[in-house]
């Protein structure tokens, strides 16, 4: 076979400390077995903490700004989506003659034939428990995959519903997660959010989105753990179909999340307005065959636009100019990190209200600028306030570091052609998506 196949395993609201390998209380051994295999990033980071931007990202390699895709369409009167003039993953593995195949959650706004996917079954519209649809998408991958000619190179995503909400317990893993026995977060008993901007403070009040109560709580986190398990044990039958078919030996495959999930963090639960570590920090595994990396878990920082140039890469293919993203190989090649590192990631707006942010984030530090309406700051030392209990950006001691964050935050936007807020308001750019947007 001229190339590999490449098998994309995508998840939806996954927090990065769920996994086996580094929760104990977790349970997903077949995440465990890939991650044994393949290469692990340990401070990987969603481009965007909503559902759509980020997707936009997975399929095109560019910041959700560069896409044009800010907000999930249909919230605030917005309606920009992919349009299938950017290119996309799925484009690019066609155009190199592969069998390109989709199968589960899309929220794209568009065909998947559009965006490069001869085969496929979008399940956009199937209603919870997720649990029931995620089964149903796992069932037409592998009815796809026993019909696949072995040497054919194919690229397949699967795309799942859970853990998103409504949160469901999945029966048969309920006894390996008693709630009582379940981690409360560090900030939701010690931190009461008063140097926090005042609308997460409101936020943290939101009768839907504020957690306060211990107890339902940990019922929520058993309901999280079981769909996780839901997760893993999926991705295990399409790897054992792979297997089955003569496949798995020379499959390039990736698991991550399109964004994670508050869980009582700062009183708080779901996604939304707030740039914390629990929202942007995924998973990521990569299994590349063939080839061996100096580390198993990467600690380098990245940012999920890497990840489809990592993909076509890997399968022998050149990785487009238009992916912005470039790929994640040779920093898996590398022996150690680099100095000096910094990563930048962004929000617009999401169910609860419209606060844009962009951030800047090192190796000890995270900088949040808000470039809408609140126009305020957030700064965090991580290496020594690794829950983000403590806004330093008021702090005159912290000053130097913020307005160096600042400047680099500013000048990457500047470099990616983002644009200040009254554009991204503006008549034309919220119906920029409107002809062929379907209902969110």
């Amino acid at each position: 076979m001229a190339h590999p196949h490449v098998l994309f395993f995508l998840c939806d609201q996954m927090q990065y400390q769920r996994q086996g390998r580094i929760d104990p209380h977790a349970s997903t051994p077949n995440l465990d077995r890939l991650s044994e295999e393949g290469t692990s990033f340990s401070h990987f980071y969603a481009a965007n903490g909503q559902c759509v931007p980020s997707r936009a990202s997975l399929q095109t390699g560019l910041y959700p700004h560069e896409a044009g895709v800010m907000i999930i369409y249909g919230f605030h009167g917005h309606s920009a989506h992919l349009t299938g003039k950017q290119l996309t993953i799925g484009q690019v593995f066609r155009d190199a003659g592969y069998t390109t195949a989709y199968f589960g959650k899309q929220h794209f706004g568009i065909s998947l034939k559009e965006l490069g996917y001869d085969h496929g079954a979008d399940r956009e519209k199937m209603k919870p428990p997720f649990g029931r649809s995620d089964r149903l998408t796992v069932d037409d991958a592998l009815q796809f995959l026993e019909q696949h000619d072995p040497a054919q190179p194919l690229f397949l995503t699967v795309s799942l519903n859970m853990p998103h909400p409504p949160f469901e317990v999945i029966e048969e893993f309920r006894h390996l997660y008693p709630p009582e026995q379940l981690p409360i977060p560090e900030s939701f008993y010690h931190d009461d959010l008063s140097t926090k901007p005042s609308f997460i403070q409101e936020h943290a009040q939101d009768k839907e989105h504020g957690q306060h109560d211990e107890g339902a709580l940990r019922h929520e986190l058993q309901q999280y753990y079981t769909m996780i398990s839901g997760v893993d044990r999926l991705l295990g039958e399409v790897r054992a179909k792979m297997e089955e078919k003569g496949m798995w030996e020379h499959t390039v495959a990736a698991f991550t999340s399109d964004h994670g999930d508050m869980m009582g963090a700062h009183h708080m639960r779901l996604k939304g307005t707030i740039p914390y570590e629990e929202i942007f920090r995924i998973p990521l595994t990569i299994r590349v065959p063939e080839e061996t990396f100096p580390r198993k878990v990467v600690d380098d920082l990245a940012v999920n636009i890497s990840l489809p140039g990592t993909l076509i890469e890997a399968a022998g293919l050149d990785v487009p100019p238009e992916f912005q993203g470039k790929t994640l190989l040779p920093t898996m090649r590398q022996l150690a990190a680099p100095e000096n590192e910094v990563i930048f990631y962004e929000h617009y707006g999401a169910y609860w209200g419209v606060h844009p942010f962009r951030v800047a984030r090192t190796r000890d530090w995270k900088y949040i600028k808000y470039y809408g309406p609140d126009q305020t700051e957030e700064l965090y030392h991580l290496a020594d306030d690794p829950y983000e209990l403590h806004n330093l950006a008021g702090n005159p001691e912290a000053d130097t570091i913020r307005l160096e964050l600042e400047t680099k935050v500013d000048t990457w936007w500047q470099q990616t052609d983002g644009k200040d807020f009254a554009y991204y308001e503006s008549p034309e750019f919220k119906a920029s998506g409107l002809p062929k947007v379907p209902t969110p």
